[in-house]
């Protein structure tokens, strides 16, 4: 599945339009990885599907945020991670609430990616990437979400090559999202919005030319 690598018009975006981006794109990354990991024989139950998916997106999230680090000042990188996870709740608890049932998904998402957030902090990034130490944390938490067929092999996959490649996913789109020419807030968009001439009541730049043409009746002027 493709993920949205770039935006389609001139870049004017706000924060809560990057978010949703990354958001919809971590989605798709995370999906991704549950087909690897499904390709190579590892089992992964219906009641483990949105664990393993809440592991994921508390990662990819954690990711994003230090890959920000040096691209935004620090309020709207707070502004960014803030709402990166709660879209990313949403998305979570729309799939859980259809495909598990209703109940308080959000909220438990939330209070699990606060936790992860704390133990995360512990671990580094060294030359822009996360370290092991980074890595088989995320592994941990997804080996507790795995069968205990998995147990023996699923942080090996993790670390090695899942986790790497998620991020080189999310990395990817960092770069491309963010990459802006210009970020503004939503009440200066909603302001711009507003002020905004509409096409048919804006100052002509055509210059008037006389048009005669003798040979109809209909004439130009």
């Amino acid at each position: 599945m493709r993920v949205k690598s770039t935006w389609h018009k001139t870049q004017i975006k706000t924060i809560e339009d990057i978010a949703g981006a990354l958001a919809f794109n971590s989605w798709r990354i995370t999906k991704n990885q549950l087909e690897d990991l499904i390709n190579e024989a590892f089992v992964v139950e219906k009641a483990q599907v949105f664990d393993v998916i809440q592991e994921y997106l508390c990662y990819l999230i954690q990711c994003v945020d230090r890959l920000t680090f040096d691209l935004l000042n620090n309020q709207q990188r707070q502004e960014l991670i803030i709402a990166l996870a709660k879209q990313s709740a949403d998305y979570y608890h729309e799939n859980k609430s259809e495909r598990i049932g209703q109940g308080e998904h959000w909220q438990a998402f939330i209070k699990t990616y606060n936790l992860r957030s704390q133990d995360y902090a512990d671990y580094e990034f060294k030359d822009g990437e996360p370290n092991y130490l980074f890595m088989r944390y995320f592994a941990q938490k997804i080996q507790k979400a795995m069968t205990a067929a998995d147990e023996k092999w699923i942080i090996q996959q993790m670390v090695e090559i899942q986790a790497p490649k998620a991020f080189k996913a999310i990395k990817k789109s960092v770069n491309a999202l963010v990459s802006v020419d210009q970020i503004i807030s939503k009440s200066e968009k909603k302001e711009r919005v507003t002020n905004k001439i509409p096409r048919s009541k804006r100052k002509t730049t055509r210059k008037n030319v006389s048009y005669d043409n003798e040979s109809s009746s209909d004439h130009l002027v």
